[in-house]
């Protein structure tokens, strides 16, 4: 269980009616209490609002033993006023309003810096007397004061949903979201520059039903949809023309009947009929296909709660793993690891060739922060969720100061998880409990030696993998027991002592969605777009997702194949990878181009890029190839015939046909047919 995680009471349970949705926010030993928040979505007329409710601890606690408190089935990532755009990369959204007055990224950061004197000093005010009378004391600290209520919901909203500064973005998505056919003789829309706001007709069902009627009516190969408004405003709508004021000329109607401009003309019919089914009435079946469609082709005694602290470092694998080509030695894989300091849990794990660096470090955040059954299956292990339980990443984290630490990497994540500290180089004791739990390599005296393995860095990372879920299960965590009496029972493994602190809420973890966990630590890349897919060298990858979201239609109409495309790929293995598809981040995964043995999609990017080199060499090799078997072959004619290659000799005019020609030309066909018994 982690910060913000949504919850429920089935039958209602003290003060927690049925029904009801709550987010956990603290579980707060000092004053014990737990408290959880409540959102209200709001009405069009309406604000949201966001309760803080307290809850005695020891009677919270016994609704988590009693299963009379669970977690919702559903775990929404933004708050309700936001669902909506749940799986949207907000960030971009400024791209659609370039140029919009104010962006809404200025919105977003106005209401953060409001709030993040607040942020910073979170265990103050969940420590404070009344945490909600709190924050409206700051709020009206604030410069200008701030609305207590939207204060409130604004701070709350924040710490329930990841730290994600875009939570905070205004719910405009649903203005606007009402039956236009409510008020049929009501102009909305833009108004008119030449005419004037109160311009033209509303919008009626009638008036829908006449636009759809003309279109099909008139709709035909090669007419364009002006034509067909052109022709409806006289055939349909009875619309007579006159001379205006400037001496242009505008529609009218004699006897005063409403008629649609050309605008809501062309909406009303995209929005019955489908911009699709329109394209094939215009270009045809065939050139809609061929030309428009897509392809078909004791450190722990001040920590209290799970993911409250963490250390990271990383080890070198005792093996080395054997090239993808030539069968090689490569370099040692450097493994990364993060471990939390209440239960010893091992969170997430990394990997990097041959130096500690910071793309391992991003990937152990990446593998925290996914559910294990996921990242699992991005190398092809099944991950049972109860085996690795842990999701989210914590609120500060330490990490050796080494090489792996890069500080892009530290700026990016302090963003939305504040660091605490960090350790410095070879500094093993800073970060004593990583420190311990690396494996250890015996040191033998004498010649140099090192072990060759037989594992190409897929396989060694599968390895390193098993014995990290070996580690979370196996590993003797007594020294950490407490002589509680609700401890007696658990077995003393990592596994253990995380689900009996799990079970109490005492647990930390900031919650972060798989989208946001792709977009901040995997490795950013550029890939071809093509109409049958999205190309990396050479390796194509595909999903449904990809091919319903229209993108390779456009592709195909616009022809404008191996268009760059941006996504992100996981270093070590790139048998999936993920694009950004208008705002939507989609995961693809890699296609063979015959039947053939699956092994080879399991790859890392290294490997790519080494069969990709001696692909260069062998194509550089085959095009002098090409050109000693041409010369060969010439030569072995001249050889065989005793004539030149090109021996024809170009003549004008076309050729005779005497008598003597005719008769060579049957006796040649006796000599070449083949007789028929």
């Amino acid at each position: 269980m982690h910060i913000g995680i949504q919850i429920e009471a089935p039958e209602g349970w003290g003060q927690l009616p049925m029904g009801g949705v709550f987010h956990f926010l603290k579980s707060d030993a000092k004053r014990g209490r737990v408290l959880l928040v409540h959102f209200d979505r709001g009405t069009p007329t309406r604000q949201p609002k966001a309760q803080l409710l307290a809850l005695e601890r020891k009677k919270f606690e016994e609704g988590i033993a009693l299963e009379k408190i669970i977690p919702t089935a559903e775990q929404s990532i933004l708050p309700p006023w936001l669902k909506e755009l749940e799986g949207i990369d907000l960030s971009q959204v400024d791209r659609e309003r370039p140029n919009a007055k104010i962006l809404h990224s200025s919105r977003v950061e106005d209401r953060f810096l409001n709030i993040a004197p607040s942020v910073c000093d979170f265990e103050g005010v969940m420590q404070s007397k009344d945490p909600e009378a709190e924050l409206n004391r700051r709020a009206r600290l604030c410069d200008p004061p701030q609305n207590e209520t939207r204060f409130r919901v604004h701070f709350l909203t924040y710490m329930c949903f990841g730290r994600n500064m875009w939570v905070l973005l205004p719910p405009f998505h649903r203005i606007g979201h009402w039956d236009r056919y409510v008020h049929p003789d009501r102009k909305y829309g833009r108004p008119s520059l030449a005419f004037g706001r109160h311009y033209g007709n509303g919008s009626s069902k009638e008036l829908t039903d006449r636009c759809v009627k003309a279109y099909l009516a008139r709709a035909g190969l090669g007419k364009f949809l002006i034509e067909i408004y052109d022709d409806a405003m006289v055939y349909e709508f009875g619309c007579q023309r006159v001379v205006g004021e400037s001496g242009m000329k505008l529609y009218v109607h004699p006897r005063g009947e409403s008629f649609p401009t050309y605008w809501q003309f062309r909406y009303r019919v995209q929005q019955a009929i489908g911009i699709e089914e329109m394209q094939k009435t215009l270009y045809g079946a065939v050139r809609f296909r061929t030309r428009k469609a897509a392809s078909l082709g004791p450190f722990s005694e001040e920590i209290a709660n799970l993911m409250e602290r963490m250390e990271a470092d990383g080890y070198f694998t005792k093996e080395r793993p054997k090239g993808y080509v030539e069968g090689s030695v490569l370099p040692p894989l450097c493994v990364v690891t993060g471990r939390d300091l209440l239960s010893g849990l091992k969170l997430g794990i990394g990997f990097s060739f041959g130096a500690e660096k910071h793309t391992a470090y991003r990937m152990m955040l990446f593998c925290m922060a996914v559910p294990k059954d996921y990242f699992g299956s991005l190398f092809g292990i099944k991950i049972d969720p109860q085996e690795w339980p842990n999701i989210g990443l914590p609120s500060n984290f330490g990490i050796d100061r080494g090489p792996g630490a890069k500080q892009d990497l530290i700026a990016e994540v302090e963003k939305r998880f504040p660091i605490k500290d960090m350790a410095p180089s070879y500094s093993g004791q800073s970060k004593a409990t990583i420190e311990t739990s690396n494996p250890r390599n015996m040191h033998a005296e004498g010649q140099p030696t090192y072990l060759a393995s037989n594992l190409t860095p897929i396989q060694l990372a599968i390895k390193e993998i098993l014995r990290l879920l070996k580690y979370n299960q196996a590993d003797d965590m007594e020294g950490r027991f407490e002589p509680d009496s609700d401890l007696a029972f658990v077995p003393p493994s990592p596994i253990g002592l995380w689900s009996h602190y799990d079970r109490l809420f005492r647990n930390d973890a900031m919650p972060i969605s798989i989208e946001d966990a792709v977009r901040l630590f995997l490795t950013p890349i550029e890939f071809s777009l093509h109409d049958d897919g999205v190309w990396l060298d050479q390796r194509r990858y595909f999903s449904t997702e990809l091919e319903e979201s229209g993108i390779l239609d456009k592709v195909a109409r616009s022809g404008k194949t191996g268009t760059k495309i941006q996504g992100y790929i996981l270093d070590l293995c790139v048998r999936y990878i993920w694009v950004e598809v208008e705002g939507r981040l989609l995961q693809l995964e890699a296609m063979l181009r015959i039947r053939g043995d699956e092994e080879t999609l399991w790859m890392s990017l290294a490997e790519l890029e080494q069969w990709q080199e001696a692909r260069r060499k062998t194509r550089s090799a085959f095009q002098v190839h090409q050109h000693a078997v041409g010369s060969e072959f010439v030569e072995r004619f001249e050889d065989s015939t005793g004539q030149k290659w090109d021996s024809a000799v170009r003549r004008p005019g076309k050729p005779k046909r005497c008598a003597t020609a005719k008769q060579e030309e049957a006796e040649a066909r006796q000599v070449t047919s083949r007789r028929v018994a």
